[in-house]
């Protein structure tokens, strides 16, 4: 198979993955965002440790071991500040301003790691970017405390766009499963004590919250984000990083498909925008300095 197709597939196999999250947290109703964001952490951590118990990893230098811990943090970052925005401002708005991070991305390739991007790449971006702007249209507002909000969901892009630039350091002589789960661990915990600051409870939950946490652990996380981890080894961070831009349209046939709700023609048409912008970023990207090819995990 060639490498454009090798490794677009392996994203859309992380895209639609990640795009379940919002669908299962429809049936968790009673439990605060920060709580569910926990026990997604604290599933996925579990999975992967119990795994490495059946296939040892290898052990982290002492260097990465600090850069994953660090990227940990800004993973627990990520969703805290993002579920923080969506207290002040806007789904619209949040959901926008949070799925920032190729941006920052981009700018801190070209200008601290004086990398360049082709014009299709850039195209893409820009294509990907207005597709998610008009999916949101007529739920975004800019006033009062939203401002705020908007600046929370823009900072977790940042904290994001970060996580992914660590894990493309880690990645080039560290297994995916070692990464990940170290990494799930670390926002876990983060998560935990912000839970704790902020009088979340996260160990109330009714028994049938169980299975959708559970999947919530699985798909989106073991399946999709640590997808994410595994393709940074081989192409750059802005373009794993455009990927999740694609969230919104996925989760929409999503919720038509099981949920029966019905698809918005700005959706449809957004949406259309954004693939495309998508498809011109994975199949023009340039490759890290690691030349793709498919490795253990």
């Amino acid at each position: 198979m060639p490498r454009s197709n090798t490794i677009f597939l392996l994203l859309l196999t992380a895209l639609v993955a990640v795009s379940t999250s919002s669908l299962f947290a429809r049936f968790l109703p009673g439990l605060a965002a920060v709580s569910i964001a926990f026990w997604r952490m604290a599933v996925a951590s579990t999975l992967l440790w119990s795994w490495t118990a059946i296939k040892p990893q290898s052990k982290m230098s002492r260097t990465h071991l600090k850069k994953t811990l660090l990227a940990g943090m800004f993973l627990g970052f990520h969703f805290a500040c993002f579920f923080g925005a969506l207290k002040l401002t806007s789904v619209a708005n949040a959901t926008v301003f949070a799925t920032m991070a190729p941006i920052f991305t981009a700018l801190i390739e070209r200008f601290y790691l004086r990398r360049r991007w082709n014009v299709a790449i850039i195209a893409g971006l820009l294509l990907s970017v207005v597709g998610g702007i008009l999916i949101n249209t007529g739920g975004y507002h800019f006033a009062g405390q939203g401002r705020w909000g908007d600046g929370l969901a823009l900072l977790s892009s940042l904290w994001m766009a970060l996580v992914l630039l660590i894990a493309e350091d880690i990645r080039q002589d560290t297994g995916t499963i070692a990464y990940s789960r170290l990494v799930y661990s670390i926002a876990g915990v983060t998560l935990f004590l912000i839970a704790l600051v902020t009088g979340v409870r996260v160990f109330q939950f009714e028994g049938q919250d169980i299975l959708w946490l559970f999947l919530l652990g699985l798909i989106p996380t073991v399946v999709g984000h640590t997808l994410f981890s595994y393709a940074v080894k081989f192409i750059r961070p802005t373009v794993v990083a455009s990927v999740p831009l694609g969230e919104p349209v996925i989760a929409s046939l999503l919720a038509w498909i099981f949920l029966a709700e019905p698809v918005p023609g700005l959706t449809i048409a957004g949406g259309v925008i954004t693939l495309t912008g998508l498809a011109l970023i994975t199949r023009n990207q340039t490759a890290a300095p690691t030349d793709f090819q498919i490795d253990t995990l």
